[in-house]
């Protein structure tokens, strides 16, 4: 008998119909509200890497010699030299003059990478918002007025397009954050910006021990495409240091999308666990 039947086996049939009951009771709630974009955050992977629509998310094709490479060709600095400087394949970037990509081990950044060898840090210098910021509980950053990050010319971006998305489907982007040096040097309040498209770019906080993400974060997003074919793009502006000391730069790794089952999936299959539990149930009884 397999563990999931174990299991079953062991719980009592009149918690297994509560269990039933009440699943169905949020399943009906959530076939019949509509869906926009929501953000939340937590320590544990909840994408299905089996099932990732991003090519190349754990950022390990390309990068096989365990050092760092500049992924900013053609504007890198910070030692490395030309022959050193490689584009992560799968991704499409853009940066400002002297920005300083860099993908690898790293060796820098508050936690090791998620999955796999490599992580991507978003180097691009020192940058102030220009306008006063409000934090949320799930870490996205609002600000009174549009923020003016007159400290670079631009943002240090990462994007790839995907194709082939439902747009009656909703989908989960499941990514993991740190920073440089966010738990010693920066461990200021930093942000980051995530752009889809249709929704527009959201400004979300990095980890980092002046805040109680700590030294790494996954970001759960969930949305349902404007089109089926829609871009993904992070995007770093600096360190910032106008809304609470100075701001790490963010480090990204493990970049997940994948569909989100549909309530009347789960529905489908807490009905084969109940009917899985009282045969279970009856075969228990019958020896």
């Amino acid at each position: 008998m397999s563990y999931l039947q174990n299991f079953i086996t062991n719980l009592k049939i009149s918690e297994l119909r509560k269990l039933a009951q009440s699943t169905c009771i949020a399943l009906s709630l959530m076939s019949t509200s509509t869906y926009a974009l929501t953000i939340s955050h937590g320590d544990i992977i909840v994408g299905d890497r089996s099932s990732n629509l991003i090519v190349n998310g754990s950022f390990e094709t390309g990068n096989e010699s365990g050092s760092n490479l500049g992924w900013t060709p053609g504007s890198h600095v910070g030692g490395y030299p030309s022959s050193e400087v490689a584009a992560i394949p799968g991704w499409t970037s853009s940066y400002p003059e002297g920005a300083y990509g860099w993908w690898g081990p790293l060796g820098f950044a508050g936690a090791a990478p998620a999955d796999g060898l490599n992580a991507v840090y978003f180097g691009n210098s020192f940058n102030s918002t220009g306008t006063a910021a409000s934090i949320a509980a799930n870490g996205e950053i609002t600000f009174t007025g549009t923020p003016s990050f007159t400290g670079r010319p631009g943002p240090v971006t990462l994007s790839q397009t995907i194709s082939g998305l439902s747009t009656t489907d909703v989908y989960r982007l499941d990514f993991w954050t740190s920073g440089e040096n966010n738990t010693s040097g920066f461990s200021g309040t930093g942000l980051f910006g995530l752009d889809i498209t249709g929704e527009g770019t959201t400004y979300l906080l990095l980890p980092s021990s002046s805040n109680s993400f700590g030294a790494s974060e996954r970001f759960y997003v969930e949305f349902t495409p404007s089109a089926s074919t829609v871009t993904i793009s992070f995007l770093n502006w600096g360190h910032i240091t106008d809304i609470s000391g100075t701001g790490t730069e963010l480090v990204l790794d493990d970049v997940i999308l994948s569909a989100v089952p549909e309530p009347e999936t789960y529905a489908m299959l807490l009905a084969g666990l109940s009917v899985l539990g009282f045969s279970a149930h009856r075969r228990k009884q019958a020896v």
